[in-house]
This record gives structure tokens, C-alpha cells and sequence, in this order.
């Protein structure tokens, strides 16, 4: 077994971590470092240094995708002490897992967000890798954050909690800033290893010179090179399926999915027209819906769409896709990425699942398909995410002795999150960032509730929204005049429509504290006892994923 040798800054960030884990009292501290510093050789010296106390150490990762690389790792150095927790597991295997760590034959957990409920009678050290990921936030009920459930379990058991990425979410780089939390910090790549250099490609100029493949010439220029020497790639375009949406030329409409207010997508590998959201799908065929005309055209690319058009230009390439689509089968995650990173391809085309945490060192270049439809989401964290994305992407090249490269495709070349993703400018992205966050009220300086309504009738649904605002409004006026509180709404969800229920939302920026939720939990109740509104379900989600 190879010894993990740190660096000098590697080694002073472990050692100070290790001094708070060994501290009396319960700590939180990022690990702040640039993509490729060796965040988690870090993690590895210090679980070496505590896994003799017998405490319970949880390492959680944002993707599955990610799970077998650290599995590797860590099993190299800690042998049957690992567990596996995630979805892709049986029930069999979740359970089987469940035990071994209940009866202290596994003392480390490695897994998604679910394993921050290992049953570890005591938790000594939980880390959590690329923190800033929204995969650890459950939609879903129980909503939960893993990370607050992490901060808990730490408090409760004396332990220390790492918070470990190289683009930090917003509140947490704050905290670390203001002192709530230690601040550890990585500068630079390890070992001979440099960031790559960025190119930014302005799609438009290229389809103003004729190009009208998808690739930019300088994306193409250096995958051929690539493919040439033996060296790797990696495709980053986060739509899956073939085309991502359908229209009529005739009446101008798009196809739709019946039981959801959104575009169905095109899957060649099946020809069907698929909902990503509530799993409808039909077979393709070029009759219009509506207007009955056979004059329907594709639109958009996805995964599918990008694999075929690669392999078109570059026949003798081998070529992998790595999204949902693709990865559904078990063990696939495993099994895709063990066969790229030991060279069985040449091309790497996938979605978010391949921009982060991922270590290859024979991938050279990245290329970001499309980094515009990212970057105006409905939501104030789009920017947010979309520095991170484009950040973590293109970090996964040169990460070994080769000097690596980047290339972005824009049609909005000037935007100013996609000039400091280039450049790996978290600080100068987090400084904007927090300026506006502050004159909006929103995250780390107030918390956002999000409360939605659910119904298959969609006035029953806006109604009990309106019910419930005038129940709040009129509670927190009589018994909670001092309260600081901005109600937003009620207004219809970004998809109003999903699996035939509609959906509406009321955003009210407060402070989550005790107060706070006995007043929410009031009216709840209320709202849940009035037969006016019982087909309609109401839920709080606190800091939900879009507001």
C-alpha cells in the first residue's frame, strides 16, 4: 500500500483539523481548496490519524457517480471498516450494510446524502465532500438538508464536521469568513499538477464562419490532437436525451407531456417522446397533436444528440455517454467509470454527473457544450450553480502531469460568471455575490421558507394558497407584531403541473429560528383541519431548492 506523502499545505490543513476534532467541543470547518489540491488525500491522513478512537466517522459525496473512486480509495487504506450507503443499492444490500455498521463491524460510511443517518451510536468525524452540491437537499419528504442533519449530529456528539469543496456554497464560505466556521485552505494543485489553461469559444462567431456542428473549431482542433496521442476528454453538455424539445412548424406549438406542464424530450435510443418528469412516453412520430399537420422539427441538444454528432466528425473514437438514460442498470456507475479511467475510451459525454470529483489523470481536455442555458435559471442561485458547474468541469483536466485545457462554448462570451469560472475566481465571484445577496435578503442573510400547495384542481390548489397567506398574515400580526418576515406570492410553481397536480408557492423570507416555526406549525395544523381545502396538500420546505 502506497503512503499518501502531503504537502506542506496539505499537511498544516490536517494537522489543524485534527486539533479541532480533538478539541472538546463540537466544530464546523471548510476545507477550501482549487480543483485538484488533494482535498481528499486530506481526508484520508486525518481519518488515519482519528479511526483509532472507535467513533463512527460518515464521508458523504453529492452523486453515486462519485461513490466507487472514493470506495477505491478508501478501501485501500481501511480495507472491510467501509460501508456503502446510497439509492442504487437493494434493499438486501442496504440492510445487510445497516447492520455492519450497527454492530460495529464497518466504522467508516461512504455514500450520498442518506448516509448522514448511519447508525453510529457515536460519530466522532463526518466530511462532506463538494458541500455546495443541491443533490444533498431531499425535495422529497422527509426535506431535509444533510448538512444541517451533519451540523446536529456533530453538536450532539462532541465531533467535527468538514465541509470540504473548491466552490463553496454562498453561506457556508460566509460563515467561514465571519468566523462561525474555521476557514482551511488548499492554494494550489498537488504535486506537479497546474489548472488548466481556459479557452472561452463565441459560439456565435463560429456559426458567422459557417460552423454549424455544435463543436467550436478549437473544441474539434484539440480532440482530434487528443484522440491523436492516446490522451482523454471529457463533454460536458447537462440536457439528456436526443432533442430537448419538439415543435409543429404549422401552429408553432410544442410538444407537450398531457400530465405535466413541460416539453417531452426525444430519445433516439427508443424514438419516443419521453417526460422527464413523470416518466410518460409515447412513441415519436411526425403528426402534430394539436394542429394534426406532419410538420413537426427537433430542437435543442442533448447527451444522445452530442454522442451521435462526436462520433459523426470523429468515427474512430471510442466513445462513452454517462447520464441517467445510461447509468440506470446496477453497478453501471462502477462499471463506466472504471472502464474510462482505465482507457478504454477516448471521449467522456455526460451530464453534471461528470463535472465533479472525478479524478483522471490522462484527461487533457474539457469542453462545456453549452454553458448559457445554465446560466438563467429561475431561481437567485442559478449563478451560483453555474460558476460551480463550469468551475468543477473544468477541473477535471490536467490533473495529471500533462498540462491540461478547457474550452467553454458561449453565445454570451462577456458574461461575467463564465470570465471567472475561466479563471477559477471563486473569491472575486464570492465578493459580487454576497453584495447581492445582502440588498436582496436572501441566504446566509435571512432563511427562505418555501410553502407550497398541491392539487389535482388547479383553482382548489391557488385558493387554499390565498387561505393560508391570510391565516399567516393575520396570526403573525396579532401574536407576532415584532416578527421580521417578507411574504412573496402565492404564485404558480416553475412547473405548475406534474403527474396531473398543480402547484402553487408562497415565499416568506424569515429567520428559522424556534419562533419562526411555531408560527408556521400553527397555521399548518389550521390550514390541514379546514374541509374547504382538504384536497389540497400543503408542505414547508425550509431553504428549498427553487424559490
Amino acid at each position: 500500500m502506497k503512503e499518501i506523502v502531503l504537502s506542506e499545505e496539505q499537511q498544516s490543513a490536517c494537522d489543524s483539523l485534527y486539533n479541532e476534532y480533538d478539541s472538546p467541543f463540537p466544530s464546523v470547518s471548510l476545507l477550501y481548496g482549487v480543483t485538484g489540491s488533494g482535498k481528499t488525500s486530506v481526508f484520508i491522513k486525518l481519518i488515519e490519524k482519528v479511526i483509532d478512537d472507535g467513533k463512527g466517522i460518515i464521508v458523504m459525496v453529492p452523486e453515486i457517480s462519485l461513490t466507487p473512486q472514493f470506495v477505491s480509495q478508501f478501501a485501500k487504506r481501511f480495507g472491510d471498516k467501509i460501508a456503502v450507503f446510497h439509492s442504487a443499492l437493494s434493499l438486501g444490500e442496504r440492510l445487510d450494510e445497516y447492520k455492519r455498521v450497527k454492530q460495529g463491524l464497518a466504522q467508516i460510511v461512504i455514500g450520498t446524502r442518506s448516509a448522514v443517518f448511519a447508525p453510529f451510536d457515536k460519530v466522532g468525524l463526518i466530511i462532506m465532500d463538494e458541500e455546495q452540491e443541491y443533490s444533498y437537499k431531499s425535495e422529497s419528504s422527509p426535506r431535509y438538508h444533510a448538512r444541517e442533519i451533519a451540523k446536529f449530529r456533530c453538536s450532539y456528539n462532541n465531533a467535527l464536521l468538514v465541509l470540504s469543496s473548491a466552490t463553496p456554497s454562498i453561506e457556508t464560505y460566509y460563515y467561514a469568513q465571519t468566523g462561525r466556521y474555521s476557514l482551511n485552505t488548499l492554494s494550489a494543485r498537488y504535486g506537479k499538477a497546474v489548472l488548466p489553461e481556459v479557452v472561452v469559444a463565441d459560439m456565435g462567431k463560429e456559426l458567422k464562419n459557417g460552423n454549424t456542428s455544435g463543436f467550436s473549431d478549437v473544441l474539434l482542433q484539440n480532440i482530434a490532437y487528443n484522440i491523436e496521442h492516446k490522451k482523454q476528454s471529457i463533454l460536458l453538455l447537462n440536457r439528456r436525451g436526443y432533442n430537448t424539445f419538439v415543435t409543429c412548424r404549422a401552429c408553432g406549438e410544442a410538444v407537450t407531456c398531457p400530465n405535466c406542464s413541460i416539453s417531452l424530450t426525444y430519445h433516439s435510443a427508443n424514438n419516443r417522446l419521453m417526460c422527464h418528469y413523470c416518466g410518460y412516453s409515447v412513441p415519436y412520430t411526425d403528426e402534430c397533436p394539436v394542429c394534426h399537420s406532419h410538420r413537426l422539427t427537433f430542437g435543442g441538444t442533448g447527451t444522445q444528440r452530442a454522442e451521435k454528432d462526436i462520433s459523426d466528425i470523429f468515427p474512430e473514437a471510442r466513445i462513452l455517454r454517462m447520464d441517467t438514460d445510461a447509468t440506470s442498470s446496477k453497478s453501471s456507475y462502477e462499471k463506466m467509470i472504471s472502464a474510462f479511467a482505465d482507457g478504454e475510451y477516448d471521449i467522456l459525454v455526460g451530464t453534471q454527473m461528470v463535472a465533479k470529483g472525478l479524478n483522471f489523470p490522462n484527461v487533457t481536455l474539457v469542453g462545456v457544450l453549452n454553458a448559457d442555458h445554465m446560466l438563467y435559471a429561475d431561481d437567485y442561485r442559478s449563478y451560483e450553480r453555474s460558476f460551480s458547474l463550469l468551475t468543477q468541469v473544468v477541473g477535471r483536466s490536467g490533473r495529471g502531469n500533462d498540462k491540461g485545457m478547457a474550452v467553454i462554448q458561449t453565445f454570451t462570451p462577456e458574461n461575467l460568471i463564465i470570465s471567472m469560472a475561466s479563471r477559477q475566481d471563486y473569491n472575486t465571484f464570492y465578493s459580487n455575490e454576497i453584495k447581492v445577496r445582502k440588498a436582496m435578503l436572501y441566504p446566509p442573510f435571512a432563511d427562505i421558507c418555501l410553502v407550497g400547495f398541491v392539487s389535482q384542481n388547479r383553482e382548489a390548489a391557488f385558493k387554499g394558497a390565498r387561505k393560508f397567506l391570510e391565516l399567516f398574515t393575520e396570526e403573525a400580526k396579532k401574536n407576532y407584531p415584532n416578527m421580521p418576515l417578507r411574504i412573496l406570492g402565492p404564485t404558480p410553481a416553475l412547473v405548475v403541473k406534474i403527474s396531473n397536480k398543480y402547484r402553487f408557492k408562497i415565499i416568506i423570507k424569515c429567520k428559522n429560528n424556534s419562533e419562526f416555526r411555531a408560527l408556521l406549525s400553527k397555521i399548518l395544523c389550521e390550514f390541514g383541519k379546514s374541509k374547504e381545502f382538504s384536497g389540497v396538500t400543503a408542505y414547508a420546505d425550509m431553504n428549498a431548492l427553487v424559490c
